[in-house]
């Protein structure tokens, strides 16, 4: 998704692409999509906002950009969380995903305002921005259908989290749901022996 204007003798400087994407991720997190303005990210990078265009077709570019960076960051999060769960019980679990889960949160939060905002939804048209694949791997025994309903559930509690700050109440109710889908899978499973 790079989009460089062209500039006779010069190649763009990558390094400068990079702080300006990190000043508009920090202020878009800060004040929000609409009042961030151009001028407060190219200020922020260390470069005049014409200068910022060269890297930058406009602010819309610029908001997918950042919202595909904290994505790669939420799964690079889930990756190393996804390692540390192997063996784990419900609880320890669900306590290690919201401790990882607070040196991001604001980003997620971000994430989500923005993906469904009026104003800037339709930027994210068709992208795959499915959050609740950070648990698949703790649920990799189950059957496909049932994890991905799970998980689904457990990344809405999460997103509650997100909004409402409330980790006591979102544990809890992911530890509610994860021991309601076991039983439920239990009794399938059981209910598959009868039968045969």
């Amino acid at each position: 998704m790079f989009w460089f204007a062209t500039m006779p003798g010069r190649p763009p400087d990558p390094l400068k692409r990079e702080k300006i994407l990190t000043a508009a991720i920090a202020l878009f997190t800060r004040d929000g999509y609409h009042a961030a303005t151009t001028a407060a990210i190219a200020r922020r990078a260390g470069m005049s906002s014409s200068h910022m265009y060269v890297y930058f077709k406009d602010k819309e570019h610029l908001l997918v950009e950042a919202v595909l960076r904290m994505k790669d960051e939420h799964t690079a999060l889930s990756t190393r969380l996804a390692k540390k769960s192997a063996g784990l019980d419900d609880g320890r679990f669900i306590a290690l995903f919201y401790e990882a889960q607070k040196s991001i949160r604001h980003r997620v939060r971000f994430i989500a305002h923005c993906t469904v905002a009026p104003g800037t939804s339709h930027l994210f048209k068709g992208m795959d921005l499915d959050f609740s694949e950070v648990f698949l791997p703790f649920l990799r025994e189950w059957p496909e259908t049932p994890a991905r309903d799970t998980a689904q559930a457990l990344m809405a509690i999460a997103i509650g989290y997100f909004w409402l700050d409330n980790p006591k109440a979102a544990k809890a109710a992911s530890l509610g749901v994860l021991q309601n889908a076991r039983a439920f899978l239990r009794l399938q499973k059981t209910r598959g022996r009868k039968t045969q």
